[in-house]
């Protein structure tokens, strides 16, 4: 087993209102060998307040057993990086505005920290909502005529207007949540198979379940708040993650695009694999025949050290980079 070494280190985000230092995480082989030298290094953003405290230590030790240096971080609002943007103070309440537009804009920051740091581009990895603010980054490297990263994983990409489909009623749901004050106070989970609720991302009941029962020990080990990390959202989150669609910017964007492995669980119950085989018809770089969908993977409830479905994606992703990178 490889011996995998954590560092943590800060790095600058401009964003159009001004710059703040968010916190991030290196995990990386003690040692690199011969057969890891040629590698890029990695960086990984996950989905809903993720990074670190999410999946980024399990993704991020694994790469590193293969010799892989991976960054990540989470997303401004939340955890390690709760206090440095996108919270406010409701009367007694903390409210997070959720925006995959300021992701995009940090992820975009990492790649830059990262290449700086490592001396060479790094490939990107992504899980569920951060697959959808990483294709804006390349969509945006890709417009702007700027060196592209040189391999793009989206793990469970949806576009994320596709998720209201597990409300009850929809439109009426819509409806309601865009009427609210971009301010006003929404819980960040609504299990709107079983109600129409004003929640801001729709669970069904199962995935709830995981939620409460396995994703908190992720952050809980990480010695910070239990996920997703905040008791209340914005109605403005809401509003503007349905309205984020980079996928819809891809056919006239003439840039490079990087290679892609475009990977979804067939069991996904809460990001559907016809999202991810939609993304790989209308993807511009090489994709490959079509999309990977790993049979026995379900939305995360594999997402594990020791589980065999976790490891398989982990080999497929490591076999992917080697093979167009190295």
């Amino acid at each position: 087993m490889t011996k995998v070494i954590e560092e943590e280190f800060t790095f600058p985000v401009e964003f159009a209102d001004g710059t703040c230092t968010l916190r991030g995480f290196i995990f990386r082989p003690a040692e690199l060998d011969e057969n890891s030298r040629d590698l890029p290094p990695v960086v990984f953003n996950s989905g809903f307040t993720g990074g670190v405290s999410m999946y980024g230590q399990l993704v991020g030790k694994a790469l590193a057993n293969r010799g892989y240096r991976v960054t990540t971080y989470d997303v401004s609002g939340f955890f390690t990086n709760k206090a440095a943007r996108n919270t406010m103070r409701a009367g007694e309440q903390t409210v997070t505005n959720v925006s995959l537009e300021d992701q995009k804009t940090e992820l975009l920051a990492l790649i830059d920290w990262t290449r700086a740091h490592f001396g060479r581009m790094p490939a990107v990895a992504s899980w569920a909502m951060g697959s959808v603010a990483s294709l804006a980054a390349i969509t945006e490297l890709a417009r702007n005529g700027d060196e592209q990263v040189p391999f793009y994983v989206p793990m469970n990409y949806t576009r994320l207007s596709a998720l209201q489909g597990l409300r009850a009623d929809k439109a009426g749901a819509d409806a309601a949540l865009q009427a609210l004050d971009d301010d006003a106070a929404i819980p960040p989970f609504d299990t709107g198979t079983e109600a129409t609720k004003l929640g801001y991302y729709p669970l069904d009941p199962a995935t709830q379940a995981y939620v409460d029962e396995q994703l908190g020990n992720y952050t809980d080990v990480g010695g910070v708040d239990h996920w997703p990390g905040c008791s209340h959202v914005t109605a403005k989150s809401y509003k503007s993650y349905v309205a984020f669609d980079p996928e819809a910017e891809l056919a006239s964007v003439g840039g490079r695009f990087p290679p892609a492995l475009i990977i979804h669980g067939k069991q996904n119950t809460l990001h559907m694999p016809e999202e991810s085989e939609r993304l790989s018809a209308a993807y511009p770089g090489e994709k490959g025949d079509a999309a990977v969908v790993i049979e026995g993977m379900e939305h995360g409830q594999q997402m594990q050290a020791d589980n065999p479905v976790f490891q398989s994606m982990i080999s497929r992703i490591d076999d992917a980079i080697r093979a167009h990178t190295c």
